[in-house]
């Protein structure tokens, strides 16, 4: 039998009970701010006093247990053994159902983007490109600053064109074409002329040297010293943190237009991995994070997970997430392909081709078996020939290691017979 409640303890109870039902209407005042605004924000009635709207489960485990102990304290003594058992199964049916829902509605939303997306991501690019936007790059890394994104997605991101900049305390510029040079090269060739083109990522581009210093800027203005009435070009298409495939698509994309006598393949150890930045796709099966929780209080976050695919950093992504139009140039199996189309171009296109740099075991069985002629300083420049801090082995070489390199390089070239002016040299056999 219940105890007679006095009037000061039922005025403390309904008291209690009513601050408990206003805190409850305060957390739904912040839910509903966060679905209407799609994320954390505030709403000012005058400055410095409004609802300030942080994490939504907070408010809804606030808010509803403020809600059913005000309601317990409202009933207490209306209810006996029956109805609390009855309230009881209500709330286990109501929480099963709240799971029930949130689960069917993660699960449509989930197959809504797949169903829309995924399979699409690289058209949703071009979209994005046509419709004169570019996707946003998820980075702090200082290389965001000097690329962009490609308009070709085979090639990810290539250099802006047009900079001059001071680069990590180094002079960077890049002509209308972004490659690394203080000139243009026309598409025309020109009488008793030479081209060559260099497909590289860091070590090649110059990383931490000044403008004129990379290998091949210092060879051309070697090959130009020579005095024999030859013009030698020497392009130079490397951009940071590619890897072969990528070297690849930017020679049949970019580099063939400009009908090159030789192609230089500047190799480093990274090639085998993944490009630096990338088109990451959206894995809409992770379980990790609900879709659902972000399209009702994270927005932002969503409508990037609708894009469908991201311009990422390397060191922010999930492999299991990058599109496999990229993933397929990567370990043994990609850069083998990469080399194959290389060997094909070269046939179809005649030019030479020479992969150069400090070459392991696995890149050097690669080329032997693909037929890919090769220049391994590793070889050819044992340790002990040149001071250590050259780095000539290094993917990212000094000023004097990339001298050396050049004129290594250009010996290698002359024994070869590759420097002979185009109309005197004989098609190349496809190496």
């Amino acid at each position: 039998m219940l105890t007679r409640e006095t009037a000061p303890v039922r005025a403390v109870r309904l008291l209690a009970a009513l601050a408990l039902f206003l805190l409850a209407a305060l957390m739904a005042a912040k839910l509903a701010l966060m679905l209407v605004k799609g994320g954390e924000t505030a709403w000012m009635f005058w400055p410095g006093v409004g609802l300030y709207a942080g994490h939504p489960l907070k408010y809804l485990t606030v808010g509803g247990n403020a809600l059913l102990v005000g309601w317990i304290l409202l009933r207490l003594r209306r209810n006996g053994a029956r109805e609390w058992t009855q309230l009881a199964g209500q709330l286990v049916l109501l929480g099963f159902s709240g799971v029930l829902t949130l689960a069917v509605g993660e699960v449509g939303l989930r197959a809504y983007l797949v169903s829309k997306l995924e399979g699409n991501s690289l058209e949703h690019l071009k979209k994005t490109y046509r419709e004169g936007k570019k996707p946003e790059v998820h980075t702090t890394h200082p290389m965001s600053f000097i690329i962009r994104p490609s308009d070709d997605p085979a090639i990810v991101y290539d250099l802006q064109p047009n900079l001059d900049v001071d680069f990590g305390h180094r002079q960077l510029r890049t002509n209308r074409d972004g490659l690394r040079s203080d000139r243009m090269y026309p598409l025309a060739r020109q009488p008793r002329s030479v081209r060559i083109v260099g497909l590289g990522d860091s070590g090649m581009f110059g990383w931490d040297v000044e403008q004129n210093e990379p290998y091949l800027a210092v060879m051309e203005a070697n090959l130009n010293r020579r005095g024999a009435g030859v013009g030698y070009e020497v392009l130079n298409f490397a951009v940071p943190g590619y890897n072969t495939q990528l070297e690849v698509e930017t020679l049949r994309r970019k580099a063939l237009a400009y009908h090159p006598d030789v192609v230089i393949v500047g190799w480093c150890s990274n090639d085998f991995g993944l490009p630096f930045f990338m088109l990451e796709h959206v894995n809409f099966r992770r379980r990790d994070i609900s879709f659902l929780y972000r399209l009702l209080f994270d927005r932002q976050n969503y409508l990037a997970d609708a894009a469908g695919v991201r311009f990422t950093e390397q060191r922010k992504f999930d492999k299991q997430d990058v599109l496999p139009e990229i993933t397929g140039g990567t370990d043994a199996g990609g850069v083998r392909r990469a080399l194959q189309d290389l060997r094909q171009l070269s046939q179809a296109h005649d030019f030479r081709l020479l992969v150069f740099g400090p070459l392991g075991r696995e890149i050097l069985e690669l080329c032997r078996e693909v037929g890919v002629e090769y220049y391994n300083t590793i070889e050819k420049i044992p340790d002990g020939t040149y001071p250590d801090d050259y780095a000539l082995h290094f993917m990212h070489p000094a000023p004097e290691g990339h001298r050396v390199l050049a004129e290594h390089l250009e010996r290698e070239l002359a024994a070869r017979g590759w420097l002979q002016p185009h109309e005197q040299r004989t098609p190349a056999s496809g190496t």
